[in-house]
């Protein structure tokens, strides 16, 4: 991900538009917007700085727990199997290391 610094210094110092940096960096203006936010929050509280350094140096924590299961549909599940069985062929020949990962497969 993009630093948080790099976004707040195309604000401030450069004067970027939320939408210009969302574009050069590839991100999501709404995670543009957020940071900025974050950041001028940071700046109108009682102890600014003690605020920033904790704004710039937490890393960004993800709610995982939510996600429901995705569905397979029967023509994923042929192109998986298909994979697997490249996969053996290949073990048999002793192209191990050519062989796709569960990873790369999913």
């Amino acid at each position: 991900m993009v630093e948080k610094q790099t976004i707040i210094h195309m604000y401030r110092t450069v004067g970027y538009s939320k939408r210009a940096i969302a574009r050069e960096l590839d991100v999501s203006r709404k995670t543009v917007h957020k940071v900025i936010a974050e950041y001028e929050a940071a700046l109108n509280c009682d102890d600014p700085e003690s605020s920033l350094e904790s704004v710039l140096t937490i890393p960004p924590h993800y709610n995982s727990s939510r996600r429901g299961r995705r569905v397979i549909v029967g023509s994923l599940k042929d192109l998986i199997d298909d994979c697997l069985e490249k996969n053996a062929r290949k073990r048999a020949m002793g192209l191990k290391k050519q062989c796709m990962r569960g990873k790369d497969i999913y």
